[in-house]
């Protein structure tokens, strides 16, 4: 027996070694294919395994760290920024952790618009330890100067709009043309293969027409992605990025300038196109003697820099990096000369997230300043390939901000002021409430997003009266005027938006009045007083009651089979979250009539009021709830007019109530009508008598009796 029990031990051990063994491979296997399609830059589908191993498998951190990094970059790549996060952030529970996991997730977290989170990150011992260059680079974020604070500021020196032609499938590098504007975009769904590094349809050059206002794709001779163009409009010369020539074995294929002829036809590749680096994004200067573009060609100062060649009689000269004040150990790409100034993107340098907007001042081609252009031009995502106008005022610029596709803005440029006003919009605990600011001129010259405590700063000029919009899903959209006379510049003064909800929640419980039982199935007749929209609902169980209701009053009738409908007024008050409210319905006593208000008419009429029909909704919901009873109509009116007339008039009134109640579904058959004109009056105002206007209208009424089948009793109200 001893003997079997060790074979049997022996047995389950090495089952479990074999199978150890197998989810081993299994394992090494998944990571081989990882990193082939990774180094293959295939993102999507590494990515697509790494997170398997990660989720699934449990890959184990401290056997593959730079699993787990790469898995984080292939994410990154694919746009799955949620999943590179929740990654990057494991990572930093982790020993394994390092500055640069760090320094790539702050940089992530920004661009993803959660400094709270990033800040937490930089206070990690691999931050505060580092001597890391890069370090400055972040330090900046989060010293006592309040640099993002105080980069988010100002939003007065720009205005930015939506072009119209955008297709919501990536659409950017905006450039000048006499047609319109010509642009790059992912628009072209026809080609079925996906770009394996963006996982992106191909791109292609498109212009929007100005007069015609439709687009169509510009006709170059490139192939696969062709993009990122300038046109030279006097020469009517195309500048543009597309693909180099594939070459066997090379998983990626770089891209070149080329420069084109539309009019011959003839493409001439730029002298400095190289298969093994990155050369792009084209843009002449002024006088169209430099060449501006983007390369990660040696000599750099780390990623992609800026670099810009000189045009001779012998053609293109060789290439110049436009020096460590423009680029740094980021990417610094989309080049664009303006008068005495470059304009790039960079996520290099200080900015609010991913790439952002940078100015540096030109004198010839030295550069002697750099500073971030400044929000709202710049946002938490991506901006850049800024043109402008030849007033330098007027431009378009490329953003993915807010969802992360890309899509072109068009930008105004305002002087600085220096007799400036801050306002602080506030709305108590409401993340991104978009604000909108319209001048006098009706230009738009500020929009921005309430941050996580409901707060946001505008600068203003307080001699201008300006326009406000707000918008957020959970809020009615609200306009109104604001200026800041008497204020003194400088100073901050605060505007409470106080927007009112879409929807208030009405919360409580329907019970049984006699027993504080719950009522489950109660049927809700919501009425709008001021607009006559109806709202049904249905206590749940428990008797819970919860209806989102739109600001407003409401004659609300709760009505049960075995109950007495309960007629009362609900109001849901502009700016609340929530109203309590509980009903509770009375077991109907047969001995004891139902009590509903009279239906009152104006002096000779007989059509029915809004009150009257809502009146008429709770005997409608009753009888639905009660099919065995009928009910006795009763019409009268007051004692002034003949009393032949006014016995015509009360059979009207009763059939004006007959109507109502016949179209909401209640048969003929349950309604008796007994008309009594002038003979039944409630007070003195006979005939002779003088009465108030009030008096008399007390006596113009429809009254119900409601008739049970088990008694001939009948109960008045």
């Amino acid at each position: 027996m001893k003997l079997v029990t060790q074979t049997l031990k022996l047995s389950l051990t090495v089952c479990l070694l074999v199978l150890a063994s197998t989810f081993a491979f299994g394992q090494a296997k998944k990571v081989a294919f990882a990193e082939k399609y990774f180094n293959a830059y295939r993102y999507e589908e590494a990515s697509e395994i790494y997170l398997e191993l990660i989720n699934k498998d449990k890959l184990d951190v401290d056997a593959y760290p730079d699993i787990y990094r790469n898995a984080a970059e292939a994410c990154m790549k694919c746009k799955k920024y949620n999943d590179a996060n929740t990654i990057l952030t494991f990572l930093s529970g982790t020993s394994q952790f390092t500055f640069d996991d760090a320094y790539k997730l702050i940089k992530l977290l920004l661009y993803m618009d959660k400094a709270y989170d990033a800040q937490a990150i930089y206070l990690h011992p691999v931050c505060s330890a580092s001597i890391d260059p890069k370090k400055s680079t972040i330090d900046i974020y989060f010293d006592s100067t309040n640099f993002l604070t105080n980069l988010k500021s100002d939003t007065s020196l720009f205005s930015v709009s939506l072009v119209p032609f955008n297709s919501e499938k990536g659409d950017f590098s905006p450039a000048y043309h006499p047609d319109g504007i010509a642009f790059t975009s992912a628009r072209n769904n026809a080609m079925e293969t996906p770009w394996a590094i963006q996982n992106t349809a191909f791109l292609e050059q498109y212009l929007y027409n100005k007069t015609t206002q439709k687009v169509k794709k510009v006709k170059v001779k490139g192939y696969k992605h062709d993009g990122v163009a300038f046109y030279d409009s006097i020469d009517a010369i195309w500048y543009y990025t597309k693909n180099l020539k594939a070459k066997k074995n090379v998983p990626l294929t770089t891209v070149g300038i080329f420069i084109y002829d539309p009019t011959t036809k003839e493409e001439t590749a730029f002298p400095y196109n190289n298969e093994s680096v990155f050369v792009g994004h084209p843009s002449l200067s002024k006088d169209r003697q430099i060449l501006w573009f983007a390369s990660n060609r040696e000599g750099g100062f780390g990623g992609m820099d800026i670099w810009y060649s000189v045009k001779s009689s012998k053609g293109w000269g060789e290439p110049i990096n436009a020096g460590s004040l423009v680029n740094s150990n980021g990417d610094e790409m989309f080049p664009f000369e303006a008068k005495d100034k470059l304009f790039f993107a960079s996520n290099g340098h200080p900015g609010v997230g991913g790439l952002d907007i940078f100015k540096a001042e030109l004198v010839g081609q030295d550069v002697q300043n750099v500073v971030n252009a400044g929000c709202n031009l710049n946002s938490h995502g991506d901006d850049f390939s800024l043109v402008l106008d030849a007033t330098d005022t007027v431009g378009y610029f490329s953003s993915n901000r807010g969802d992360f596709v890309d899509r072109i803005y068009n930008v105004i440029f305002y002087a600085p002021k220096n007799d400036s006003i801050f306002v602080k919009f506030k709305q108590d605990s409401i993340a991104d409430i978009l604000v909108e600011v319209i001048d006098s001129a009706g230009n738009l010259v500020f929009t921005g997003k309430t941050n996580a405590a409901g707060e946001l700063v505008f600068k203003a000029l307080p001699s201008l009266t300006y326009k406000i919009r707000t918008k957020h899903p959970d809020f009615v959209d609200s306009e109104f005027d604001f200026n800041g006379n008497g204020v003194v510049a400088g100073d901050t003064i605060t505007k409470e938006l106080g927007l009112n909800r879409k929807q208030i929640t009405w919360a409580g419980f329907v019970t049984e009045k006699e027993t504080k039982d719950k009522l489950e199935g109660a049927q809700l007749l919501i009425k709008n007083l001021e607009t006559g929209d109806v709202i049904t609902a249905i206590s749940k169980k428990d008797g819970e009651i919860n209806v989102d209701l739109p600001p407003g009053k409401y004659q609300v009738t709760a009505s049960m089979g075995g109950h007495d409908p309960k007629t009362f007024t609900l109001t849901a008050a502009k700016g609340e979250k929530e109203v309590k409210q509980d009903v509770e319905l009375s077991v109907t006593n047969k001995n004891v009539a139902v009590k509903l208000d009279n239906i009152l008419y104006e002096y000779n009429k007989y059509t029915l009021s809004a009150v009257g029909r809502a009146e008429l909704d709770t005997l409608v919901l009753f009888l639905k709830e009660n099919k065995n009873v009928t009910v006795d109509v009763s019409s009268h009116t007051d004692s002034r007019g003949r009393a032949d007339y006014n016995m015509n008039l009360s059979k009207l009134r009763s059939q004006s109530c007959i109507n109502y109640i016949v179209t909401k579904g209640i048969p003929r058959a349950a309604l008796n009508v007994k008309n009594y004109g002038e003979t039944i009056l409630l007070n003195k105002c006979a005939d002779g008598v003088e009465c108030t206007e009030e008096l008399h209208q007390i006596n113009r009424r429809t009254e119900f009796v409601i008739i049970f089948p088990d008694t001939d009793k009948e109960l008045k109200k």
